[in-house]
């Protein structure tokens, strides 16, 4: 089965002039005056671009938002005898000397195992974004990949603060437990941070010097190796990949400072794209599922239940006592099945789309499960 999917790649800017760099800056900081409701000169096709997101994003004032960049605006260009850089990326910007729109060259970084898809693949609409003073351009590649269309099993995700994944097999409802370390990374950096504002000013610095990008760093790499276990795991059962969609969990959803803080520094987004990139390379096929009610619904009766503790899930009809975020794993993947409201107890269930199916063979669940019965947390036990 083809299917076409997207995949973002992110590409460094690098050794810009001062001349290049100061029209980078202006466009940028001209979109931003666009987006929050201001009057600013920008590259004609930008400026229609700034108007959408502000009718469809209604950003909050002092947020950055990245620079949409048109797909037929914009290019990639490859040139490998060129001694600077062999990869070119052209960016529409508005010259205020010629007052009217410009483009310029800049030359870019292609992490190495992305150039073939950026070689080979559609470029979709992508965005300029600026970071701690350098520049990306986060291209949007479309391809056309081959998955599967038959899958003996089903391995659901839900994402969420404590546990950035929580994965489960329908069949037999093995769970594992993704993100203590990442969750230890972002506490270490977070400490460091509030050192910074303690010390003096030249310790301080030394200490933002000595961070620099590490964080990011860490997390990225970790998000990696978990989207690669995952997809393995996967493999391994010949199972398609489900997973609860998080868009607009961030917007109108005030759970408190604490709180808040877990979820806006949550990588969900960055970790979707690896799973996706990483399974679609391995023929496995990734569906996107409504989220809402899968945490307060009982996966084995489909009544409401309770949440004892941010990690317990118990039902008052049937007395399932479980892990929250495995309860809400397996509603997923039940929802992406059809059958979000019955045990899974019979074979043949159909996923939305027509032409995939998923033969999944299970026994009847035991009256009751005990708590984090299966289950094998990647990285110690989750506290409930």
């Amino acid at each position: 089965m083809q299917r076409n999917v997207s995949t973002t790649v992110r590409v460094k800017l690098h050794s810009l002039t001062n001349r290049k760099a100061d029209l980078l800056a202006r466009e940028y900081e001209a979109f931003q005056t666009e987006v929050h409701g201001g009057d600013a000169d920008l590259y004609s096709a930008t400026d229609q671009q700034a108007s959408k997101v502000q009718r469809q994003k209604d950003p909050n004032p002092g947020t950055e938002q990245p620079v949409v960049l048109r797909n037929d605006v914009f290019d990639v260009a490859y040139d490998e005898d060129t001694v600077l850089s062999s990869w070119w990326v052209k960016v529409p910007v508005y010259d205020p000397d010629k007052g009217q729109g410009n483009s310029i060259w800049c030359p870019a970084h292609v992490p190495r195992k992305d150039e073939q898809l950026v070689h080979e693949g559609n470029l979709r609409d992508s965005e300029l974004v600026r970071r701690d003073g350098d520049w990306y351009v986060h291209l949007v590649v479309k391809r056309s990949v081959t998955v599967q269309d038959e899958y003996d099993d089903v391995l659901a995700i839900d994402m969420g603060a404590r546990w950035v994944a929580t994965c489960a097999f329908l069949s037999d409802r093995k769970t594992t437990f993704y993100g203590e370390e990442v969750r230890h990374i972002r506490e270490h950096y977070k400490q460091l941070r509030k050192s910074i504002g303690k010390a003096k000013p030249r310790q301080g610095q030394q200490v933002v010097e000595r961070i620099g990008d590490a964080e990011a760093r860490k997390v990225d790499d970790r998000l990696h190796k978990i989207a690669r276990q995952i997809v393995e795991d996967a493999e391994e059962r010949n199972a398609i990949i489900v997973v609860g969609d998080l868009g607009g969990i961030r917007k109108d959803n005030d759970k408190g400072r604490y709180v808040n803080d877990k979820t806006h520094k949550m990588p969900f987004a960055r970790l979707l794209n690896y799973i996706e990139y990483k399974a679609h390379d391995a023929g496995i096929d990734v569906q996107l599922v409504e989220e809402y009610d899968t945490s307060q619904t009982c996966n084995r009766c489909a009544c409401e239940g309770v949440r004892a503790t941010q990690g317990r899930f118990e039902c008052p009809e049937c007395g399932l006592d479980d892990n929250a975020d495995k309860n809400g794993a397996l509603n997923i993947g039940k929802r992406a099945l059809g059958k979000f409201s019955k045990p899974l107890s019979e074979a043949g269930a159909v996923l939305a789309q027509p032409e995939t199916q998923v033969i999944v063979q299970r026994d009847d669940e035991p009256a009751n499960l005990p708590l984090l019965v299966d289950s094998t947390p990647s990285g110690g036990t989750p506290r409930l």
